[in-house]
């Protein structure tokens, strides 16, 4: 995980303590304490959609759009 960014690092540390999540509800997390030295500037929106479609692309994690937004989930091994 060390080869990701920190926003990716962050993304699939949300995801893996709270599971399925809306880009909304992962931007809410991410501007958290608990987070705050691997999100470094999630917040903004941007930046997690390019770590997330990132990983996406790696296989890492998957996304499907309905309602409320993209729900994004680690992929099962």
């Amino acid at each position: 995980m060390s080869d990701l960014s920190k926003n990716a690092q962050c993304v699939l540390r949300i995801l893996a303590s709270a599971g399925a999540l809306t880009t909304t509800e992962i931007l809410e997390i991410a501007s958290t304490d608990e987070f705050a030295d691997f999100c470094t500037d999630c917040a903004g929106g941007d930046a997690f959609v390019a770590a997330a479609n990132q990983l996406v692309q790696m296989g890492l994690i998957s996304k499907k759009f309905g309602k409320g937004g993209y729900r994004w989930q680690l992929v099962k091994d």
